[in-house]
């Protein structure tokens, strides 16, 4: 049977429902879906598209740094928009987030997000040294 380390940080949303912030199992880690929330539960942070890319993509990197490691150790990331067509503004602020070679990457438009939320992300991560 597979071993689960639960990550837990106060530096991102604390679970309110059936989730974990962060899985490990052997050299894999990986987060939950984040959006642009305070880590503090008040919701969806205020100063629009950009302001929310960069809130879910701390959240994502709060339980990655709880969990042992960066960004620099994600290998997949999963991106969901409310609105498709930003994909570019998402893109350029990503790319400040992630350098090369980059995460591979799937990008899905979706009717919705939780608390109208209009970005949200989740990665996959590999403990460094460890490639069993």
């Amino acid at each position: 049977m597979t071993e689960f380390a639960k990550i837990l940080t106060t530096k991102a949303p604390i679970p309110s429902s059936g989730y974990s912030q962060g899985l490990r199992a052997g050299n894999l880690l990986v987060t939950s879906g984040y959006l642009g929330t305070h880590p503090d539960g008040s919701g969806v942070v205020k100063g629009g598209f950009e302001a929310e890319v960069r809130q879910a993509l701390e959240n994502i990197k709060a339980v990655l740094e709880a969990g042992g490691l960066s960004l620099a150790q994600v290998i997949r990331v999963n991106v969901s928009l409310t609105d498709i067509n930003r994909f570019a503004e998402m893109d350029a602020i990503y790319r400040e987030y992630f350098k090369e070679p980059y995460p591979t990457r799937n990008t899905v438009g979706v009717k919705e997000l939780w608390g109208g939320a209009q970005v949200g992300f989740d990665a996959w991560a590999v403990v460094p040294g460890e490639t069993k």
